[in-house]
């Protein structure tokens, strides 16, 4: 039968103590806990505070990406607003509002490539309007 030190040229590790420097596959021995390990890392992150938007607002939608985000529209309490905000990993800054204020509103898309469809303005009828940066689609 083969060894580990046969098949991977090194012995496993018998240590105390979890090593603080882990590599992902790395397999250890817990000599304290009795119990063998095995190197994993996750994918998973942590949310971290960021700089705060130009306008407060709720029930607004986004797109884009951490580096590369979009806030679109949303409720000021009340009324719409159409207030558009680009986020590049930062900091926030203005852009071109929406054509038609609303919340409750979607949207798809990248910073440079987005839509946004749908929602209510001033919590009136729901609408069938779709932004594509700066055009108005009008499905009916």
């Amino acid at each position: 039968m083969a060894t580990y030190k046969g098949i991977q040229g090194f012995s496993i590790q018998n240590l105390s103590a979890d090593p603080s420097n882990l590599i992902e596959g790395q397999v250890w021995y817990n000599s304290t806990s009795n119990v063998w390990k095995v190197g994993e890392l996750t994918t998973a992150g942590a949310w971290a505070t960021g700089n705060n938007m130009n306008t407060a607002r709720q029930e607004l939608t986004g797109a884009g990406t951490q580096t590369a985000g979009l806030a679109i529209g949303g409720d000021l309490d009340p009324p719409s607003t159409g207030a558009t905000e680009e986020y590049d990993g930062n900091s926030w800054t203005s852009s071109t509002s929406l054509s038609t204020a609303r919340n409750y509103l979607a949207a798809a898309g990248t910073q440079t490539a987005a839509v946004a469809f749908g929602g209510t303005p001033n919590l009136t009828t729901p609408k069938n309007i779709t932004e594509q940066l700066g055009q108005i689609i009008l499905l009916v």
